[in-house]
């Protein structure tokens, strides 16, 4: 059979692609599984959503929260001599493609996490940072939010997203040296959780808050951090 002419040029072999960074070995979190196995290795794309200070002490540690393009969140860490390259590498809000990170199992029952999740990323020698260059938009809100009664159950000081209407909201009051205010959410299952609002968060969305109370408006709330010996968030 003669080869088929295109635009003029023959082709009698295949060309050889060059691989796509954005597709080649990519993970979305919610895609993880252990049936083969961990740790694994794979490309990611990612916002990095909270970059966490390093570790005070010995600066051996740090923490990332990263998203991927569907809003599914999972926590990142770097270790000893890689957390000066990746702190200087990853800036919260940016985007970009993660090589060769190692997924495992989430050890929350055994050091502390920030949000919950089977599984976790490890920042390793081998891993390679390019920025994320391409028009796919991440979403704006994340994909999975906690429901009201599961939040009391996670473990204190941890993280959580949820989504409720405001149907209360306490005078402002002197917590040491800080204004506070108390919100009452209420979700779809007539569940009730107290959200604890220090003054510069409250003024930052003054107008808001009193809007979404007014109006009943339905308001997600992330990164709320759960406090089990005072309230719930």
């Amino acid at each position: 059979m003669a080869p088929l002419r295109l635009g003029g040029s023959k082709r009698t072999y295949a060309e050889y692609a060059e691989p796509n960074p954005a597709t080649d070995c990519l993970k979305l979190f919610d895609d993880v599984d252990d049936s083969r196995g961990l740790p694994q290795t794979w490309t990611i794309i990612v916002r990095i959503d909270v970059k966490f200070p390093m570790e005070p002490r010995y600066h051996d540690k740090q923490h990332f929260i990263l998203v991927d393009t569907t809003g599914s969140k999972i926590e990142a860490i770097s270790y000893g001599n890689k957390v000066h390259r990746f702190d200087t590498l990853l800036q919260q809000g940016c985007k970009y493609i993660l090589k060769d990170v190692v997924f495992g199992p989430n050890w929350g029952d055994l050091e502390f996490r920030n949000i919950g999740h089977r599984f976790e990323v490890t920042l390793t020698r081998k891993t390679r940072v390019e920025p994320y260059t391409f028009r796919l938009q991440f979403p704006p809100c994340p994909k999975h939010l906690m429901p009201f009664h599961e939040v009391i159950r996670q473990p204190n000081k941890t993280f959580v997203d949820v989504m409720g209407i405001v149907v209360h909201m306490e005078p402002l009051e002197h917590v040491g040296n800080r204004l506070y205010r108390e919100v009452v959410l209420m979700d779809a299952r007539w569940h009730l959780i107290i959200v604890g609002i220090c003054s510069d968060l409250f003024c930052r969305n003054f107008q808001r808050w009193y809007k979404a109370r007014d109006e009943k408006e339905i308001i997600i709330a992330t990164m709320l951090r759960q406090n089990s010996t005072h309230s719930n968030s």
